[in-house]
């Protein structure tokens, strides 16, 4: 679905505007900020996105960095019910996107890569949603288990995508940790209303295989020379 897709285009561009001034003393602010910085400092991992509705994954972003800090990757999406892949190992951008093949190499005017300094925005700790500043409410629930903590969002500074025609109403974070603090998975939740009945959508971030990941295989066939 183009709805996470663009959420998380939406959250990105918000944290970069909004993180530096955020308020003192939120509720679960530590977790979620160390969560944040170990996440950036992984060496490789697969972030997993999984509508709960559903419960497929529609997003599957896997990296690592080399010995010298280069970043190779793969990012798979189901948009609209059409995957869209992608591979980068620092010497080759491949794509497949609305069914086209594209190749671009070091030298060439569309060509990209990352690495430690120049960092992919999906490897970056915004990966992980804490907007302080538009957060209205928080809570803590805690077990002899797991800590769970839930960030209540201002709508109209987050202005979540919503479905055309819809207008949303509400967006909630929740972030699940195990007693030893490290984050297990979080939720992105948004209320909407359309046609005069309210709805919900929901997304599953977990971050797996953490620096566990082997190699990064090329998943981008291209169909044209198929």
């Amino acid at each position: 679905m183009k709805v996470r897709a663009l959420l998380l285009a939406v959250l990105l561009s918000a944290v970069t505007c909004l993180f530096s001034c955020g308020k003192p003393n939120i509720v679960g602010s530590n977790l979620v900020m160390q969560a944040r910085e170990d996440f950036e400092e992984l060496d490789s991992a697969s972030v997993v996105m999984t509508n709960t509705d559903t419960d497929k994954a529609e997003q599957i972003f896997t990296f690592k960095y080399s010995s010298d800090g280069v970043l190779s990757y793969t990012d798979w999406k189901l948009v609209d019910g059409v995957e869209s892949n992608e591979y980068n190992n620092g010497e080759i951008n491949v794509y497949l996107r609305d069914g086209k093949y594209y190749q671009y190499k070091s030298g060439d005017e569309k060509f990209i890569s990352f690495n430690r300094t120049k960092k992919h925005q999906k490897t970056q700790d915004q990966m992980i949603t804490y907007i302080p500043t538009a957060i209205t409410d928080a809570r803590m629930k805690s077990d002899s288990e797991k800590d769970e903590i839930t960030h209540i969002y201002d709508v109209e500074k987050v202005n979540p995508t919503v479905p055309e025609g819809a207008k949303a109403t509400g967006f909630a974070v929740k972030f699940i940790f195990d007693k030893k603090g490290a984050l297990e998975y979080f939720t992105e939740t948004t209320i909407y209303e359309l046609d005069g009945k309210e709805k919900r959508l929901e997304y599953k971030t977990e971050i797996t295989k953490q620096n566990k990941v082997d190699k990064i295989e090329n998943i981008v066939e291209n169909k044209e020379n198929a």
